[in-house]
């Protein structure tokens, strides 16, 4: 029973109409969880269970700490807490109080990459921020499918671009097409491919071509991926193009070609991230020191990226050298060679933009030192990306770097074959110097080459070439076709057979041993002691240097006849000394198949019988006219001479593999010159582009100054009060038409200062208002007189950005007018407050509220009450509780009715006295025809008797 998908949904601002439409259009039958992580408030109670209940027929709950997921069932994050999926549990994590969105995205798609690997599904809806990246990179490197809500569906777009720009979403499509595209991956899960091991050979003949298309067309070879890998990332692409067959995923690529770049950028899985692993970094980092320590200015720091994909591992690496060298980074040649395979990853590597997701990782200070902001994204400093040297290269056809102090090769190996991760542990052996440091993934080890390194951090895979010499692994790697898939209906052979095949080859089979192309041994079978021996010195396992010398010609036309010829080829029988006799020694080579190329010989050592006294009586008779004994001399001395061609041809072979080996560091020189061109010749592209920018965005701002100074004197001449900007000494920076009218100011005037000013006939000096602004740096504001008018004077200090004072505005605003109205206005109030003071009725005036606001003289006296403290009071704070209420009755009346209403009430005085009041009250509405306060007057009718 295949494991249930785990499907993470991430969402933030504008999540919940997103959410809703893609619940709602899931299947309620698929069979897989859902986890919603929603951005959420710790202090709110969240509804969301509630509101996607009614979206979908499925359960909604909330993720609770230790249960298990649930085909079929919407699970929400709970508002401040963290949940991760760990062991096919969900666990509930308390939050740190630091300014991070709550529930993490992040968290959870990370711990969803780690625990399910390719069951994980991770889905970006709309949301701001950039939340959610880097778990969803964490999917798609595990295998994993990723969507992400096309942006201009989202309510906010942040999360999902943030996700799209990093490059690692799958699928950038609307919510219910997220939803439909889940179900049809979920019901043709496994329908497409069967696993390799129950492969009839048709379908594996087809996987077959379909490799070798890819590598035709994209110059990439993955016949040494192992095969589960392969087909996986077939089953991806075929998923992703709704086809349900290897052959005709086969013939879609014919149809459409790029399909086959999509195929290989699936199986090389171009995604990392800085500082992926920080603790394995961190020991990294603490060993940076040791292999340095005896490195001093002016020497190379040389180090290999290989798989280097966008490069965020170089990167990294250049950042912890720059950290641990500081400032005299710049007095060593570091040299980082990022290599990859995927051209595309390596463009953008070079650029060195990334997103805020994908920096999201990365430590505040690192990332101001190292980054500089750039419209929304941030690109690398130029110090780093002057380390760091991007080239295409094959990690198995293609030679190493040499010299390395350290090969950081991380979550590469894993998915290649176990003989062709000890070829390319060789490699890396022969590139590093002398304890140079490999530093490999946490999923990866050395254990296919376990004699060449030394184990340095065992958790943190970091490990120390052993000090022993190595050669190059000739010939290049081999990749096993995938027509050998093994039959899952494979059976023992009976142990009868076995034992027949055994035995018969110990009686039959003579001495022989299997080599390579190269001459090396691969498996030795039967005695071969006398032909073989092992010379004092370093030991090798070149049968060229092990066999003995009588066979040593024979071994070398041999190997090359059967090579060329792919067909068994036999030498002359040589007399050889075995144990005391002589024998006759036939030296015979086969090819592994007949017809068939290969890499592997068989070396067989036949012994020839002796001829018998008949056979040399007969051949004595035949008349030969040569001597045996000349002809002997005659094969003795070519034997010599031979030997004597073979040592040269040797010598020369060494020196040819010592230029070789020149030829290829200097290629590696060049290579990476021509990468600094190409790194230079783009920046100085860029600059360009950026001076043209800049010297447009210069011309546009020239123009834009120029209309904001049109605008501003157009602004300040239509002001109709005079003004006038002076600098932070009181000198004249600016004025207008009003001003200069007033001091009788022109051109002239400009840059003197105030005390020089002409004043209007008997206006009084302003220069000690302007002193106390600038001095107090803040607002003044008075009067000031002439003969004739009356002038509002105020001084306001301005600044800038960067200085805190850099002058005063001064405006002088003529209030004669206002002045004269003000003298107006209070001479009737005074008026009219003598008359209703000094009125027989009792006058009030009251807000909405009931508090009063005024009340006359004959008031005060009346209910013996001070009319100052009255004010703000309501009757229930000032008179008997009876009055009170009757008064506010008929208040809330005049209110609701919203006219003048008379009444007579009968009162009893706070003294005992009964009396009786005729009394009108009406609203007062203002100009907006609201009422805002009421009126009452009321005449003392006598005692209520």
């Amino acid at each position: 029973m295949k494991q249930p998908h785990v499907v993470g949904i991430g969402a933030s601002a504008g999540g919940l109409e997103a959410l809703s439409a893609m619940i709602g259009a899931l299947p309620v039958d698929l069979g897989n969880s859902y986890v919603v992580v929603q951005h959420l408030s710790p202090t709110h109670r969240s509804m969301m269970v509630q509101l996607l209940g009614r979206e979908t027929a499925m359960a909604v709950r909330e993720v609770e700490d230790g249960a298990k997921p649930e085909a079929d069932i919407v699970y929400v994050a709970p508002a401040s807490r963290n949940v991760i999926i760990r062991d096919g549990q969900f666990v509930l994590l308390e939050t740190v109080r630091e300014a991070l969105p709550k529930p993490s995205v992040n968290v959870f798609f990370s711990s969803l990459a780690a625990d399910l690997g390719e069951d994980a599904i991770g889905v970006i809806l709309s949301g701001t921020g950039s939340d959610g990246t880097v778990g969803l990179r964490e999917i798609k490197a595990s295998g994993g499918f990723t969507f992400a809500q096309e942006p201009g569906t989202a309510k906010y777009g942040g999360m999902p671009q943030s996700a799209i720009d990093a490059g690692c979403v799958d699928w950038v499509l609307p919510p219910e097409s997220i939803a439909a595209e889940i179900a049809n991956i979920t019901r043709n899960r496994g329908v497409a491919l069967k696993p390799p091991a129950h492969t009839t050979q048709q379908p594996a003949t087809t996987i077959k071509k379909l490799l070798l298309k890819v590598k035709q067309y994209t110059r990439i070879d993955f016949g040494g991926y192992k095969e589960a890998t392969i087909w996986r990332r077939i089953e991806r692409r075929m998923a992703a193009n709704h086809v349900f067959s290897i052959e005709d995923y086969l013939m879609l690529t014919e149809s459409q070609p790029d399909e086959l770049d999509r195929l290989a950028k699936d199986i090389l899985i171009s995604v990392t991230a800085f500082f992926r692993d920080p603790d394995a970094f961190e020991v990294l980092a603490s060993q940076l020191p040791v292999l340095f320590k005896g490195k001093q200015p002016g020497d190379e720091i040389r180090i290999w990226v290989p798989g280097c994909a966008t490069g965020e591992e170089a990167y990294s690496i250049a950042i912890l050298l720059s950290e641990m060298l500081g400032a005299s980074a710049s007095l060593y040649k570091i040299q980082i060679f990022a290599t990859d395979l995927d051209n595309e990853a390596m463009n953008f590597a070079r650029r060195g933009l990334y997103s805020e997701g994908s920096l999201a990782e990365l430590k505040p200070a690192l990332l101001s030192r190292y980054f500089q902001a750039q419209r929304g994204r941030f690109e690398i400093s130029r110090t780093l990306r002057e380390m760091v040297v991007f080239a295409r290269q094959d990690l198995v056809q293609d030679p190493p770097f040499l010299r390395l102090d350290l090969i950081s090769c991380r979550n590469v190996l894993i998915y290649l074959k176990n003989d062709l991760q000890a070829k390319i542990f060789s490699t890396f052996h022969y590139g590093l110097r002398p304890g140079g440091l490999l530093f490999l993934g946490k999923s990866e080890g050395v254990f296919q080459q376990d004699g060449l390194f030394d184990v340095v951090d065992k958790v943190s895979r970091l490990f120390r070439r052993r000090g022993m010499e190595n050669r190059l692994p000739a010939g290049g790697f081999q990749f096993p076709s995938l027509g050998s898939i093994p039959s899952g209906n494979t059976t023992r052979q009976p142990e009868a057979e076995q034992q027949l095949l055994s035995a018969a080859m110990r009686r039959y089979l003579p001495a022989t041993i299997l080599i390579n192309g190269n001459f090396e041994i691969q498996h030795i079978f039967g005695d071969t002691s006398p032909f073989v021996t092992l010379s004092p010195g370093k030991p090798t396992l070149n049968l060229q240097h092990l066999i003995c010398r009588e066979l040593r010609t024979d071994l070398q036309l041999l190997q090359h006849h059967v090579e060329q010829k792919l067909e068994s080829a036999t030498g002359r029988p040589r007399p050889m000394l075995i144990n005391g006799e002589q024998q006759f020694i036939r030296l015979a080579v086969h090819p592994m198949e007949n017809g068939v190329s290969s890499q592997l010989f068989l070396v067989s050592f036949e012994k020839v019988p002796p001829e018998s006294p008949g056979e040399r009586v007969t051949s004595e008779a035949t008349g030969d006219t040569h001597s045996v004994r000349d002809l002997e001399d005659e094969l003795t001395t070519t034997r010599e001479r031979l030997q004597t061609v073979i040592e040269e041809l040797e010598t020369s072979n060494e020196e040819m593999q010592a230029l070789n080996e020149e030829v290829q560091a200097a290629n590696e020189e060049l290579q990476s010159s021509n990468e600094e061109l190409e790194a230079a010749n783009e920046e100085l592209q860029s600059t360009n582009e950026e001076l043209t920018t800049v010297n447009e965005e210069l011309q546009i701002r020239s123009n834009e100054l120029a209309e904001a100074l049109n605008d501003l004197e157009q602004v300040q001449n239509a002001i109709s009060y005079p003004l006038l900007v002076c600098s932070e000494s009181a000198r004249l920076l600016r004025f207008n038409a009003p001003a200069a009218s007033l001091f009788s100011l022109n051109a002239s005037s400009l840059q003197q200062p105030l005390t020089v000013m002409q004043l209007p006939p008997g206006m009084q000096e302003f220069g000690k208002q302007v002193a106390d602004a600038l001095s107090q740096r803040k607002t003044i504001t008075t009067s000031v007189f002439s003969n004739e008018r009356s002038y509002l004077l105020n001084v306001t200090p301005y600044g800038t950005a960067t200085s805190n004072l850099q002058g005063i505005i001064i405006t002088l605003v003529d209030d004669t007018e206002r002045l004269s109205r003000e003298r107006e206005l209070r001479k009737e109030q005074d008026k009219l407050l003598a008359i209703i003071h000094n009125s027989v009725s009792l006058v009030s005036m009251k807000d909405l509220a009931g508090r009063y606001e005024f009340v006359n003289r004959r008031f005060e006296s009346f209910f013996a009450v001070n009319g100052y403290e009255l004010v703000g009071k309501t009757d229930a704070q000032a008179l008997p509780a009876s009055i009170a209420r009757e008064f506010r009755d008929k208040e809330l009346e005049v209110v609701r009715r919203q006219e003048a209403i008379e009444s007579i009430e009968r009162i009893t005085l706070a003294n005992g006295a009964e009396r009786t009041l005729r009394s009108i009250r009406f609203p007062l509405i203002g100009d907006d025809g609201l009422i805002y306060g009421i009126c009452t007057q009321s005449n003392d009718m006598g005692s209520a008797s």
